[in-house]
């Protein structure tokens, strides 16, 4: 069967399409869903949505929000999204390792909370880089 996903930002929609299958980001974990899953709400964590049609992935980098599941119906309300165009691994990897170094730096000597907040977020976006490039090199 084929689910119903659209992907939202308070500014735009992002896609609206069909999938197999998706795989969220949700704060506790990654939350596959096919279709007739059973009705929930999950807050999401910045990180890689995928959405499987006809056995090709489509990632998606996603920064929090929220998914509605319904039956054969996903709805994705996020605050942000990053597109992986133009972006090459090597490039995605370099972006990485720096969020790892700034990140650690934030954790080990900032006093301000929101601080270590964004190196985090930004930690999170570049791992979801790395992956949404292996996905897209893969064709998996």
């Amino acid at each position: 069967m084929i689910m119903n996903v659209r992907v939202l930002t308070p500014d735009r929609v992002i896609c609206t399409t069909t999938a197999n299958e998706v795989i969220l980001p949700s704060v506790t974990g990654q939350l596959g869903v096919l279709d007739g899953h059973a009705s929930l709400v999950t807050a999401l964590d910045t990180g890689l949505l995928r959405i499987k049609l006809d056995e090709a992935w489509t990632p998606i980098i996603l920064c929090g929000g929220l998914a509605e599941i319904d039956r054969n119906r996903v709805t994705v309300l996020v605050n942000d999204v990053e597109e992986l165009i133009d972006v090459e691994l090597r490039d995605a990897t370099k972006q990485l390792e720096e969020a790892t170094v700034a990140a650690t730096a934030a954790i080990e000597n900032s006093e301000d909370s929101k601080d270590r907040l964004d190196a985090s977020v930004e930690l999170k976006k570049a791992n979801a880089r790395v992956q949404g490039i292996n996905y897209l090199s893969k064709k998996i």
